[in-house]
This record gives C-alpha cells, structure tokens and sequence, in this order.
C-alpha cells in the first residue's frame, strides 16, 4: 500500500493520471480502478489519465456513459465513485487501485471493499489526499511512517509544488487561520478545534442504509455577496432521513438563482422548502413562492441558527442522518467550527471555508416531521441501572 498525503494544488490530479497511465502502458492485462468520492471527482483523474496516454500515442477506446470505462488492449481503466458503501464496487478484481481523496473515502469501503480485489492479483493499493484529522488514513500514513515495508508514505505540504506560485500561497495564506492552512496546504494531520461535526459522525452516516420512506423536504440557503446559493433535499423524519440532493451555484444573478433552485425541486417534489429570508432572501424567496407558494421562510438569529446547527448535529451523532459522499459538503462539515465570543458563539465555517450546504442542510433537517413518539434516544454510551 501506498499513502500520500499532500497539501491543495500539490499536483494530485498529475499523479495519479501518470501512475494510471503507467499501468495501462505496460502491454501486460491490466484491471486498474480510479475511486473517488464522488463520480465528479472520479472523472478528473480519469480523463487527466486519458491525455497522458493520448500524448505516449496511445489510443484506447472510451465509453463515458453509463459509467467512465476505457479500454487499451487487454488493460482496463474504470472511475468509480465510493457511493452507497461502494456496492457498485463489488464484485471486481484489480491489479491497481487508486484512491482520489481517501480521506473522504470511508474506512469500510477501503478494507472491506477495495482491498479484497487485490487478494488473487497481488495487485497494488495507493490512497491520495489532503489529510481531513486524524481518521483511518492518519493511521496508514503512520504505519508507513513505522515500517516502510508493507505500506509507503509520505506527506508533502503544498510548496513543494515548484510550479505553484508562492504569491498565491501567501494570499491563501492571509487568508486562513495558520491552523487551516497548515491542513489545507501543510498536509498537516490536525484535530479541528471547534470542530461541530465529528469525523467519524460523518463516516458513519455515508455509511448509513435508511429507508426511501417518509416526506421530501427541502432547504434552500440564498447567496450573498461571494457566497453559494446552496440546496439540500431529505427524505425521512427526525428519527431518520436521507440526503437525496445536494447542489450549490455561485456568481449567479437573482433570478438565475430562483431558476436554478426550481429546475431542481420539480426532481423532488418537496412537500416542505425551508429558505433563509435574511438579508436579500425575502425577494428570492417570493419569487420561488410563485411556483411553490408553501415554501416558507426564516430570518436567521443567533439562537435559531444555534437550534439549527444542533439539531443537524444531534441526528449525525445518532445516526439519524445518511449523507451522500459529496466532497464540498463533507469539507465544510469537516470545517464548520464553534468559536466563543463575548456575546456566546458563532458558528460557521473556518477561515477560507464557505458553509453554505451546511446551512442548507440543516434548514432541510429542521423541516422534517417529528416522529411519532417512542423509544428516546440519548447520546453517548448507555447508563447501567
């Protein structure tokens, strides 16, 4: 196994094309894997991998739909996205597999799923990504820190990128908290101060297998300024509910942003829409109510966004929540903090970190029907009498 850990703008996308790149070029039977988050993210290395071998004059053949496959000779290149616990994964052997982003990856998908293609190959495993904490990539990353035998790693920050500009680096860092920007471009393996939603509550609801049952609802967040306009769509109740849709649009005018939200609530339906009125939402919002006149609308306070941002929390922490693998919404639930001040908290995103899906999100989660009442359920371990 091999892990790198690298910080943004490092070069991923380029090393991973090349390593796949390799493979397919060796004349031999190749089955080689791209895995990613999400099937966007899948696609970058897949067609990055595509213009390498174009460029050494080779000419494979190349389906997109249903699903990115290439053909060279007897060697074989697919991009997958690690959704649903990768059950669209199985049942396949491999003799590379490569991981884009792993540490958004869940642990499961890895070691029960990925791994096991390797078995009768003595095929290899490479994980790529920006550390996100200390989770189960951390742990392999030390492991090969420890021996260097049977797995490799290595941790390279951003500025060893020689094409990277260091007047760049400077602005991203003046922008940053130097905690953030030692994640984001050091590489560095930090727990989040502040973090609101532990790591292993979010692994735990891309792992989740709840039901499609129960009401579609709907939260819509309104771009201001250099913000995204966010949507998240749900499927459930309090007790249990499942993420449908995720999207978020910037740089868009008022009425592009009503359009675009509406084309993607006629996919759902939502029996509920949930939007924030402050500020510019209210005639955002009356403008969505001309096609959805039920869609209501909140001005956010501190205590309300406090209610919101608890709630969204409390049904991760109890596995009331199953997320879709979406890389922009994990990063900025990996990065929505908790800091004091002098008149209580604010909670948002860290420095850098936009937090609009999670806003929208937790609007969807605080629309869904009460469950009837039963079994209460409490967090953490269970009391003994």
């Amino acid at each position: 196994m091999r892990v790198l850990a690298c910080g943004r703008r490092w070069g991923k996308t380029e090393v991973i094309a090349a390593e796949i790149a390799r493979a397919l070029l060796t004349g031999a039977p190749r089955q080689v894997l791209l895995v990613a988050p999400s099937q966007e993210q899948a696609m970058l290395g897949f067609e990055r991998a595509l213009e390498f071998l174009h460029r050494a004059g080779a000419r494979p053949t190349v389906r997109r739909t249903p699903a990115p496959t290439l053909a060279l000779g007897d060697a074989r290149l697919w991009a997958r996205a690690a959704a649903r616990g990768g059950m669209f994964l199985r049942g396949r052997k491999a003799h590379l597999i490569v991981v884009d982003e792993a540490a958004y990856v869940p642990e499961a998908v890895v070691a029960e799923v990925l791994t096991p293609m390797l078995a009768d190959t003595g095929g290899r495993l490479a994980l790529i990504s920006t550390p996100r904490g200390k989770n189960y990539f951390y742990r392999y990353y030390l492991q090969g820190q420890e021996d260097g035998i049977r797995v490799w790693s290595l941790r390279s920050p951003s500025w060893h990128n020689p094409l990277l500009s260091p007047t760049v680096l400077q602005m991203q860092a003046s922008m940053m908290t130097q905690r953030q920007y030692q994640i984001e471009y050091g590489a560095a393996f930090l727990d989040a101060e502040g973090q609101v939603f532990r790591t292993e509550w979010v692994d735990r609801a891309l792992l989740l297998r709840l039901p499609d049952a129960g009401l579609v609802v709907a939260g819509v967040d309104w771009a201001r300024y250099r913000d995204y306009t966010a949507l998240a769509v749900l499927q459930g109740a309090r007790d249990g509910a499942k993420l449908l849709a995720v999207r978020r649009w910037q740089g868009l005018s008022w009425a592009e942003q009503v359009s675009a939200v509406a084309a993607q609530l006629r996919q759902h339906a939502p029996a509920r829409i949930l939007c924030d009125r402050t500020g510019v939402g209210d005639p955002l919002l009356e403008s969505l109510q001309r096609e959805f006149p039920y869609a209501e609308g909140v001005a956010f306070t501190q205590t309300l966004k406090q209610s919101l941002i608890e709630n969204l929390a409390l049904m991760l922490e109890q596995e009331r929540l199953q997320l879709l693998p979406d890389h922009d919404l994990l990063r900025e639930l990996y990065h929505f903090e908790a800091t004091p001040t002098a008149r209580g908290v604010r909670l948002e995103g860290a420095s850098g970190v936009h937090d609009d899906l999670v806003i929208a999100l937790a609007l969807a989660a605080w629309t869904l029907p009460v469950a009837p009442a039963g079994t209460i359920r409490t967090s953490g371990a269970a009391r003994k009498p």
